[in-house]
């Protein structure tokens, strides 16, 4: 599967779930999520790509953790970034929907 990679400056300033500006002075909150055997997202590492949720007919963005990160050390496969813990459990239910009906994912962690 080929991704679209999102400019780090873009990437970075949005919340995953709904879109909104975070700026410098917010909090921040973040999901990891571990990808399913098989999946191979090596050529994205490092970078943010978009990625489309079939259980909610929506695009989201997704970092993809690169190799000797402290999040592939934990079995991270990917990231996301939101605003709030509201756009967090949002996300979360989402990404474990995407579980039982998707092939990209194997489990999620906050």
């Amino acid at each position: 599967m080929e991704y679209h990679i999102i400019p780090d400056e873009d990437a970075l300033g949005i919340c995953g779930w709904c879109n909104s500006h975070i700026h410098e002075d917010m909090e921040v909150f973040s999901l990891g999520a571990g990808l399913r055997p098989g999946v191979d997202l090596s050529e994205y590492q490092s970078h943010c790509i978009e990625i489309a949720l079939v259980s909610e007919e929506k695009t989201i963005n997704m970092m993809v953790t690169a190799e000797g990160s402290e999040a592939k050390k934990e079995n991270l496969d990917a990231m996301f970034m939101v605003c709030s813990e509201k756009c967090g459990s949002k996300l979360r239910n989402a990404l474990e929907e995407e579980i039982s009906i998707g092939d990209l994912f194997a489990d999620v962690q906050s």
